[in-house]
Order: structure tokens, then sequence, then C-alpha cells
């Protein structure tokens, strides 16, 4: 992976201490990734869907985020204010699909019902598990995406409208990069994004 080791020499003329280098621990500092990691795990647990309240700990995990853009937030609230008891139950099913059970199904079904209120965006669908799954799951965020793709010249195309088979597909594919990537790059998927959002285009 020839592309690879190009960002990889780019990253290191930036910061010859990688990801120990100053500015590098400021921005993780920034998006708290072990700490949203955590309070994911523990806000999702299997024992939490029976405890806690899932749609709330939805808000808060997406409203908190610095992942999101503080753009889509303010629909994904007024997507939570407008819902009924009866679609809230279906969220919190589709979410625990998602979560603990049929990914795929629970990840359509979250679509369907954010779909009408226009909150059915990539980020909103996939900063749940990118946090629950810091070193397997993916954060979809279209701009990177479209860079990431488009560098390594990748068969994938990405689609607007979210759809499993990409979600899946992309996973695989950004995986198989990290895998690739030298010891001291393979750091979680978020941070590994961030690595390869920097390089590109440098």
């Amino acid at each position: 992976m020839s592309k690879l080791a190009d960002l990889e020499n780019i990253f290191y003329d930036m910061y010859p201490d990688g990801f120990d280098d100053d500015e590098m621990r400021s921005i993780e500092k920034k998006h708290k990734l072990d700490k949203f990691s955590k309070m994911s795990q523990e806000m999702f647990s299997e024992e939490a869907f029976e405890t806690q309240d899932i749609v709330d700990n939805f808000y808060k995990i997406v409203n908190r985020s610095t992942l999101v853009s503080r753009f889509e937030k303010p629909l994904f609230k007024t997507f939570i204010q407008s819902i009924d008891e009866e679609e809230k139950e279906q969220l919190v099913s589709h979410l625990h699909e998602y979560v603990h059970g049929d990914e795929e199904k629970g990840f359509l079904g979250m679509i369907a019902i954010m779909q009408p209120y226009k909150v059915a965006k990539w980020p909103i669908l996939t900063v749940l598990n990118a946090y629950l799954n810091l070193e397997e799951d993916v954060f979809i965020k279209p701009t990177t995406v479209k860079m990431i793709l488009k560098y390594f010249d990748s068969e994938l195309e990405y689609t607007s409208k979210p759809n499993y088979e990409f979600y899946r597909d992309y996973r695989s594919f950004f995986n198989t990069i990290k895998l690739e990537a030298s010891s001291g790059i393979k750091s979680n998927n978020p941070s590994f994004s961030g690595f390869l959002m920097m390089t590109i285009g440098k």
C-alpha cells in the first residue's frame, strides 16, 4: 500500500512524535473518545435497555459528540421531541437490534423511523457504534469518506442516502487499510480516520 506509506511519511513530517505529539494529544483530548466509549457502553448495555431511558441516552450521545456536526444536532433534537411514545418504543427496539442483535435489521429500522423527519443522516446513524466499538466500527462523515475513497481509488461508491450495504462494505474497506498501517499509526478507528483526513491532499 504505497499510497498509505506516502500518508504515513506526510504525517511523521508534520508530527515527528506521531500520536504522542502535543498537538495530536490536544486533538485527542478534545474528542474524549475513551470517555464517550465508556459512557456509551454503560448507557447501551443489555441491562440499560431494561432500566434506562434509551431515547434520552441516544440524544445525549449525539448532542454531546464532537464528531457530529453542530448543524445536524438541532434537527435531531426536534426529531426526539416530535416522536410519540409508540415511535420511541420502535426506536428503542431498533437501537437494541443495532447494538445487541441483528445489526442490519436495527440499522434499517433506524433509517425507517428517522427518514420522515429528515434526520436519517450518516453521522447520526453511525456515531453510536463508532463509540461502542472504537477498534472495529466506523463513523461515516460524508466529506471524509468521499475523500478517502477517492484517494485510494476504491471501487466502492459513496451514496448520500444511507444504506446498510455501503456501511458494511466501507467498514471492511477501512479496517483493511488500517491493518496495513505501521504500528505507530494503528490507533483506534476515529483517530485513524483523523490521520487519513489530515494527510490526504497535503
